[in-house]
């Protein structure tokens, strides 16, 4: 028993303590890039915004066995669209809902967007490798699109305000709508550079909401969205 508690523990040092190098190695994986494009009509004129994300899926149960399972990294940001006379919006790297953060997660987006590429096949793996293959386009129904959000002031990441992709006339008015958002596999290089929209966010690398608490206490929108929701790195 003491032997395979040190085995354990040395295992967790290894995975946790500078270990990504080895976990990248010891766990079979595939990655993908898909590109996100939202088309919005303002004032009778279109605005459109794009960017690129790595999902990369791995499966550990070669290693854990019963306990492991299937995880993914993130590298990417959210997309930003400017709206012109409105400013800009931002389409999170976090589901259309505030509860668990794997809803529509990224990883899960771009399995529900090409669910009808996939048949019978229900392995991450091989899923990841009919994508990367067969570089699939598809329209993104409204009703997965990632959450939308906007700052009535940028300077103030507390002014935060979540935006229906079905009825953005509730706040901009009835000349501005989103036509259409669409998701595609692609070789293209990760997005960068939100922190030149958002200059307050790097401040919150370390953690903690918007509003600046640590522990979610209510279910504002401002407690419950980090830096993640905006930028993942992959570790």
């Amino acid at each position: 028993m003491r032997k395979v508690a040190i085995a354990i523990v040395a295992t967790l040092v290894v995975v946790f303590g500078g270990g990504y190098a080895f976990y990248r190695a010891a766990f079979p994986h595939e990655t993908v890039r898909y590109r996100l494009t939202f088309e919005a009509d303002v004032d009778g004129k279109p605005a459109t915004g794009s960017g690129v994300i790595q999902v990369t899926q791995y499966d550990t149960t070669a290693v854990f066995r019963n306990m492991g399972g299937a995880g993914t990294e993130v590298i990417g940001e959210a997309v930003v669209v400017d709206l012109d006379r409105d400013g800009p919006i931002f389409f999170l790297l976090h589901g259309p809902k505030l509860g668990l953060p794997s809803e529509l997660s990224p990883g899960a987006l771009l399995f529900a967007g090409f669910a009808s590429e996939f048949g019978h096949e229900t392995d991450p793996l091989a899923r990841m490798r009919i994508l990367e293959r067969q570089r699939p386009a598809r329209d993104l129904a409204f009703n997965l699109v990632p959450m939308v959000v906007r700052f009535r002031d940028l300077r103030d990441p507390t002014s935060v305000e979540q935006l229906n992709p079905s009825d953005f006339a509730r706040v901009f008015g009835p000349t501005v709508v989103l036509r259409r958002a669409t998701i595609q596999i692609t070789s293209d290089p990760v997005t960068t550079g939100i922190e030149s929209r958002l200059p307050w966010l790097s401040r919150l690398k370390d953690g903690g909401a918007l509003d600046g608490s640590r522990i979610r206490i209510n279910n504002e929108l401002k407690s419950n969205l980090g830096y993640l929701s905006f930028k993942r790195e992959g570790v």
